[in-house]
């Protein structure tokens, strides 16, 4: 079992020297645009629920 964790480890090794891992601009980049489009994002259904729920205060009586 040992020799088992032991080939695993060096196999993960091996696999890891061949990853092309992204440059650290190409990595900030991805950053930027997933933490735009989720504030896009939150902002346009935060507008959503917020004309919905004025809508249904209007139609619905409390």
């Amino acid at each position: 079992m040992i020799s088992n964790v032991k080939q695993q480890i060096k196999d993960l090794n091996a696999e890891l020297k061949r990853v092309d891992w992204p440059s650290k601009q190409k990595v900030l980049s991805a950053t930027w645009a997933v933490l735009i489009v989720s504030a896009l994002s939150g902002g346009y259904l935060f507008a959503a629920d917020w004309v919905i729920s004025a809508a249904m205060r209007l139609i619905l009586p409390h």
